[in-house]
This record gives C-alpha cells, sequence and structure tokens, in this order.
C-alpha cells in the first residue's frame, strides 16, 4: 500500500478508534507488580472470523501434502530484464558521478596548495601581511579538506543500532518452518534462514548478513502476528509467497538486491549527518577566532553545495527504481497467485487494508493508554478486535480511498485496484488445496502474541516498560459485545518463569 493511501487510511481509523470503537474499556483497570509474564494455553488455537473454520486442526501429514506438486520455474519477461539491467546501469553511473565529484574538489584543493604557494613569497617582508596572506592561503585548503572529508564519511563504517526482532526457531516452532519450506520448494524460492515474528500488521522478507547475504541468499521472513490472526490459511499464504516470490528468481533478485543497497547508500550520503557537520557547527556556534569561524562558513557552503548534488543523484536514483519496484510488486503477485490462486490473492490484497487499520487503532489505543501508563498487553488480539469492529462507512471511506488512488512517480507499490485486476484477469487456481485458519501453523498463538507485543514496547519504550504497565485485554465475544467485558486480574503463568520478547 503506497504511503498516500496508507495516510488516508490511518487518519480515517483514528476517527474510528476516537469516535466509534471503546477499545479503551477493554483493557483492565487493574495491575499487577509481578514479572512480565504470559498466560500458557496450548489446547487454544484462536480463530478469526474471517478464517474458513475447519473441525480439527489440520495434522502436520495434512499440511506437508497442502501443495499439489511444484510449479514450474516462470521465465522472467525479457523487458523486466532489460528493465533491471538499465535500472542497474544507471545505479553504477551515480556512485561514478559520486566518485568523480569527490576526486574533483581533492584535486582543486591539492592543486592551490602546490600552485599557490608563491602568495605568500610576493608580499616580502611585511610581517602582518604575511600573515594575512598565509591564512588567506590555508582557508581554502582546511575548509577543502573538510568538505572532502564530508565526502568521504559515507565510505567509513558506521554501526547503525538495528531493532532486534524476536525471533523463533525450528525446534520452538516446528510445523510454521516446515510448512514456510514447503511452500518455498513449491515456488523453487530460497527457504528463509531465519523467522522473526512482529505485532506489525505486515510481512516482508530481506537479505541477512549484507552483501555476503547476497551472494549466498541467506534470507530473513518477518511475519506481522495481526494478518495471522485476521487471514484464512490460504490468504496467509498468498501474503507470505508474494514475499517470497520477489526472491524467486537467483538473477534478478541479486541485482534487484544491489540496486537497491545502492539506492538507500545515496539516501545516507545526503540526508545522515557526519562528523564533518558536527564539527563544522561547533565551530560556527562556538566562540573562536575569526580565522576558525570563516574555515567554518566556507566549509558549511562546500558541505551545503555537495549535500545538494547528492540529493539530487539520490533523488534520481529512487525515481529510477520506483518504476522497477511497482512492476516487481506484479510479479510477486503473479507468483503468490501461482500458489493460492488469483481470487485468494486479491482478497488477501484487499483484507490488508482493514487488518491495517485495525492495527493503527490499536496503537492509537496503546499510545492513549501510555499517557496513564497502561498499555494491553496483547496488541494482536486489539487489532483483530478493532479490524472486526470497523463501521461500514469506515469501510467504504478506505475502499474510495484505494479507488481514487492513482501511482505517481516516486510510488513503490502500483494502485491496489489496478494489482487486484491484474489478478482477477490472469484466472489462476493455484495449487494449495487445505482451507484452515493461518493460526493453526503456530504453537501457542495467544502467548506468542503477547511476546511480540512486549517486544513492540520495549523497541519503543526501551527501559521505561515496566511490568506494572502491562494490562490484560478483556476481548468480548464480537464487537457488538463490548460493553459485556470485565476486567480480568493478572495471574502467575502455568508456563514458568517470566520470558524476554526480545532476543
Amino acid at each position: 500500500m503506497s504511503a498516500d493511501v496508507k495516510a488516508r487510511t490511518i487518519f480515517n481509523i483514528v476517527k474510528v478508534e476516537m469516535q466509534y470503537i471503546n477499545v479503551q474499556g477493554l483493557i483492565s483497570s487493574e495491575s499487577s507488580d509481578e514479572p512480565i509474564q504470559i498466560r500458557r494455553r496450548p489446547d487454544v488455537i484462536y480463530t478469526s472470523p474471517m478464517a474458513t473454520p475447519v473441525a480439527t486442526t489440520p495434522t502436520g501429514a495434512q499440511l506437508a501434502l497442502a501443495f499439489e506438486g511444484k510449479l514450474e520455474r516462470k521465465r522472467v519477461a525479457i523487458l523486466y530484464r532489460l528493465g533491471v539491467l538499465a535500472v542497474a546501469c544507471v545505479m553504477v553511473v551515480l556512485p561514478l558521478i559520486y566518485v568523480a565529484t569527490v576526486v574533483a574538489v581533492a584535486t582543486g584543493v591539492w592543486w592551490h596548495a602546490t600552485h599557490d604557494a608563491w602568495w605568500m613569497a610576493s608580499v616580502g617582508q611585511v610581517p602582518r601581511l604575511m600573515i594575512f596572506v598565509a591564512i588567506v592561503y590555508a582557508i581554502p585548503i582546511i575548509a577543502g579538506v573538510l568538505i572532502v572529508l564530508f565526502m568521504l564519511a559515507p565510505l567509513w563504517p558506521r554501526r547503525h543500532a538495528q531493532r532486534k526482532y524476536y525471533w523463533v526457531d525450528r525446534r520452538e516452532q516446528p510445523l510454521l518452518y516446515a510448512y514456510i519450506d514447503r511452500l518455498c520448494d513449491t515456488m523453487r524460492a530460497p527457504r528463509p534462514a531465519r523467522i522473526n515474528l512482529v505485532a506489525d500488521a505486515n510481512a516482508w522478507v530481506h537479505i541477512d548478513n549484507g552483501w555476503v547475504g547476497i551472494i549466498r541468499r541467506r534470507l530473513v521472513l518477518t511475519i506481522g502476528l495481526p494478518l495471522v490472526a485476521a487471514l484464512p490459511l490460504r490468504e496467509f499464504t498468498g501474503v507470505v509467497a508474494h514475499e517470497m516470490g520477489h526472491f524467486a528468481q537467483g538473477g534478478s533478485m541479486r541485482l534487484s538486491a544491489v540496486v537497491h543497497r545502492i539506492n538507500g547508500w545515496l539516501a545516507r550520503l545526503a540526508w545522515d549527518e557526519s562528523p564533518v557537520d558536527r564539527m563544522i557547527d561547533e565551530w560556527n556556534n562556538g566562540d573562536t577566532h575569526w580565522t576558525m569561524l570563516l574555515i567554518g562558513v566556507l566549509a558549511k557552503l562546500g558541505v551545503a553545495l555537495a549535500r545538494l548534488l547528492f540529493k539530487a543523484l539520490a533523488i534520481a536514483g529512487h525515481a529510477v527504481t520506483r518504476s522497477l519496484s511497482r512492476q516487481a510488486e506484479f510479479d510477486a503477485d503473479h507468483q503468490a497467485a501461482r500458489v493460492v490462486g488469483s481470487d485468494a490473492t486479491a482478497a488477501a490484497l484487499a483484507d490488508l487494508l482493514y487488518i491495517n487499520a485495525g492495527h493503527t487503532a490499536a496503537m492509537v489505543s496503546a499510545q492513549k493508554g501510555w499517557d496513564k501508563r497502561r498499555l494491553p498487553d496483547d496488541l494482536v488480539q486489539l487489532a483483530d478486535y478493532c479490524r472486526r469492529a470497523l463501521p461500514a462507512d469506515v469501510k467504504s471511506s478506505i475502499e474510495a480511498s484505494v479507488l481514487s488512488h492513482e501511482s505517481r512517480w516516486f510510488d513503490s507499490h502500483p494502485p491496489l485496484f489496478k494489482r487486484i485486476a491484474a489478478l482477477k484477469k490472469a484466472r489462476l487456481k493455484g495449487v494449495l488445496k487445505l482451507d484452515a485458519p493461518a493460526t493453526c501453523l503456530f504453537k501457542d498463538f495467544d502467548e506468542l502474541s503477547k511476546y511480540v507485543t512486549i517486544d513492540a514496547y520495549q523497541s519503543i519504550l526501551g527501559p521505561k516498560l515496566q511490568p506494572e504497565h502491562l494490562v490484560e485485554v478483556d476481548m468480548p465475544v464480537s464487537p457488538a459485545a463490548s460493553t459485556a467485558h470485565r476486567p480480568r486480574p493478572r495471574g502467575n503463568s502455568p508456563s514458568g518463569p517470566a520470558r524476554t520478547a526480545s532476543r
């Protein structure tokens, strides 16, 4: 979903959360001083009303036989290959412009230092004049060196504090891993090396371990549990198949990954603050000699001009890659439809709008609750309730926003209605032959939901989050029964000692 549509969706759902859904009343007013613990209810399988009901939870054997054979490898269209190659060539030219700029500035500084030294000899033996000329001679050299250092700063290795998501291994979730592996084998896509779980209404796949991961195709699959709670297995499989579909083509996948890494590097070059920026600001803001102020002003001007050039390169690279990204979304949709069918893939895309809206309402509720230091202990459950409680007029407003949206030059995704129309036109049946709730893949889904909720809070609040801030959410049977809830005190977890959400 594009940023424009998502922004309008968020606006609508915030209105819903404030005017229609009494989610604050679902949060217990009681809290305890116990460590952060989560109830363990292994016999309960959470089933969303959106899911197709089944009499029993599918067995591992049923899930292993859920796909009929393997899909034949889909050849990438020649025009798409040429597009990827053209974009890659452009993305190579942009760093070359950066290198040429650095070399030009460094050469200018070196030329001035070696060819303009005669300035000092030309003023004779007048001490004050010699000092003044020496200062005028040295200022461009120092400012030029600072500008070169600024332009070289992105090449220095820097450690970025990256969020560590809650993840599960094969021993903890064997059925989930087995099913995803079977899906990847069916699609002829690489299997993920790790699966992360989050409380976001999203799913994505990224390459782990930088450039080494690109070569080895080491992928990490991240699954948002609100999708699992809301979608039936067929639609959830379509979402995962879409994400894995981006990596089903080896050569194109690697080339696209390189293109996106270059694009991200150009963005950091244009907008990230470097140590040179901070040093120049300290000079300009401090009580220093006028010569230092002049050096700082000249360096600041040079850095501003260089940053302007880099912003132009970053915007050009971003614009060039967006058209490729939009086409890649159509291709990934087609890959998903080959697995689960066109109708299920289209239904999943439509349902994601309301799942995102419910998640946004839950997050707004949590933000309001934090003002009173009371946070719902299960964002996944709360988000699913908010999704089911969306009024019809708000759903219509969301749909109208989507239908009225046309793709723009910098959009990474094509309009949703065009994606659904392309799927309907393809009329693919798919090879998945099992209907069940997506939660059947997970062991102790309710417990996992609370783990990822704590992980989400910790990523935002850090050490500010304390056990007494979490209060239990008591969901009514249906949104209409929201007045029939009662608070439940939090008890000790039968599963044993507290377990931290992040690893």
